[in-house]
């Protein structure tokens, strides 16, 4: 807790500074240009945010992101940069599914609910529900989910310590056949829980896999989705991981060699 309050503190001085603007936004017809408007926005506070912790994001698979359609994202969940590093490289309009946390922080409550967001109670299962059946009547409408369907942030050691995915988390795909695409990250705890007060230089690791569609699937992995989106992005996770581990060999003989 003590995390996201300094976490949120930072994002509420950022988006704050916008605050004015989303008032005059939040006065005109809800349409795709005024979600296009919002984003660019918070994009730009996020990336912002981003260079004063120091942060460089080495993105690839983007091009596996369909620019016409709503999907589903899916991803493992080790900090609350997930969600800063990630929405910072969206195309589309794409709402997060996230822990009603979030929600004591007013500017960023503020920016989320305008970007489609949606918060989960944990002891409202009732609530929950109807959480799920507004995000699938949003997909149907062309906005994107982004999930962890870990359910929580991962505090293993490794990278690849991920806890289990939960089926449930994949019936937005379910219901409305959309497409899946799994994302992997690393190394986003290292920006803030595993350093702070003290901001050192971090590069985040973020593939985007390609999509997955349900319909194209075998009765065995459709029966196990869950599974089969965990392996993908644990698979993933550790590509990323050998990436990391070649550039730095690469940097370390560079640096002998001078």
């Amino acid at each position: 807790m003590i995390a996201l309050i300094r976490v949120g503190l930072l994002l509420f001085g950022f988006l704050g500074l916008g605050s004015l603007r989303l008032l005059f936004i939040r006065k005109r017809e809800r349409t795709r240009e005024r979600d296009l408007e919002c984003l660019s926005i918070v994009q730009g506070k996020l990336k912002a945010i981003l260079k004063i912790c120091k942060v460089e994001v080495q993105a690839e698979g983007l091009e596996n992101i369909p620019k016409d359609e709503a999907v589903l994202f899916v991803g493992n969940h080790r900090s609350y940069f997930d969600i800063v590093v990630g929405y910072s490289l969206l195309n589309n309009v794409t709402g997060f599914i996230s822990k009603d946390d979030l929600t004591r922080i007013p500017n960023l409550k503020l920016w989320m609910e305008e970007l489609h967001c949606l918060f989960l109670d944990r002891d409202n299962l009732k609530q929950n529900l109807k959480v799920i059946i507004e995000a699938i009547q949003e997909i149907k409408r062309g906005i994107s989910f982004w999930i962890y369907p870990e359910g929580t942030r991962t505090k293993g050691e490794s990278e690849e310590d991920m806890l289990p995915f939960k089926k449930g988390s994949f019936k937005l795909a379910e219901k409305t056949g959309c497409k899946i695409i799994p994302v992997a990250m690393i190394n986003t705890r290292k920006i803030f829980e595993e350093q702070f007060p003290i901001l050192k230089s971090t590069k985040v690791y973020v593939r985007f896999g390609e999509p997955i569609l349900l319909s194209a699937l075998s009765e065995e992995e459709k029966t196990h989705i869950d599974n089969y989106a965990e392996g993908k992005v644990l698979s993933m996770i550790r590509d990323l991981k050998e990436i990391e581990r070649k550039e730095l060999e690469a940097k370390e003989s560079e640096s002998k060699a001078q």
